[in-house]
């Protein structure tokens, strides 16, 4: 496969990863700028502070559909799996910093989410495990999903035996810690203060 190919494929993620369904969909419904609410960020939690749970729904089956796009995109056309987990990566960084929109979108989980379970699904399923554990003791979806990402570089190793997606792993998880530093804080702050209070809503802004 040409470079260029591959090249085009990782700017084409770029953008796919960049389309925001939660800020078109509360800006055609209530006529507002989503990310001037709630948690500022574009994804499906805080559509649903705005819309319900069904602007919530909506919201996050498009954003898993861009990444199983990527994903699948990459995979048919006989990417090397470095280009293919690369593109991926391009997808999370559109949808976190989307040029559409002055390069301020969501958080990224969708869009992961949706691309591995097209190139690694069984990467998922430590994660999966280990965050509803989580979750039964911190009843915070969002802190739970990240607190479970600890173990998908080993799960991504078990489950295709190659340094790639392992590589694409670690990568990941510092890109989902970075885009949720906000209510890493706020987490932390409130168990240091002993007011927080979580509740085991949906999570925070994928």
């Amino acid at each position: 496969m040409p470079v260029w190919s591959e090249i085009a494929i990782s700017v084409g993620a770029y953008l796919v990863g960049g389309l925001s369904p939660g800020y078109w969909l509360v800006r055609w419904r209530k006529g507002i700028d989503v990310r001037t609410t709630g948690s500022g960020g574009t994804g499906a939690t805080n559509v649903g502070r705005v819309l319900g749970w069904k602007g919530y729904a909506v919201v996050m089956v498009v954003d898993l559909l861009k990444g199983a796009l990527v994903g699948g995109v990459a995979r048919a056309m006989g990417c090397p799996q470095a280009w293919a987990f690369g593109a991926v990566l391009f997808a999370m960084i559109g949808h976190i910093w989307p040029v559409w929109l002055g390069f301020r979108g969501g958080k990224a989980v969708g869009p992961f989410i949706g691309a591995w379970l097209v190139l690694a699904p069984l990467a998922l399923l430590p994660s999966l495990v280990l965050g509803l554990l989580f979750l039964a003791w911190l009843r915070r979806f969002s802190i739970a999903g990240l607190c479970s990402l600890i173990v998908l570089p080993a799960a991504a190793w078990w489950a295709t035996g190659s340094r790639i997606p392992v590589a694409a792993a670690c990568i990941t998880i510092s890109l989902l810690l970075w885009s949720h530093r906000a209510n890493i804080r706020n987490f932390a702050a409130g168990r240091v203060q002993g007011t927080e209070a979580p509740s085991a809503g949906a999570p925070t802004n994928p």
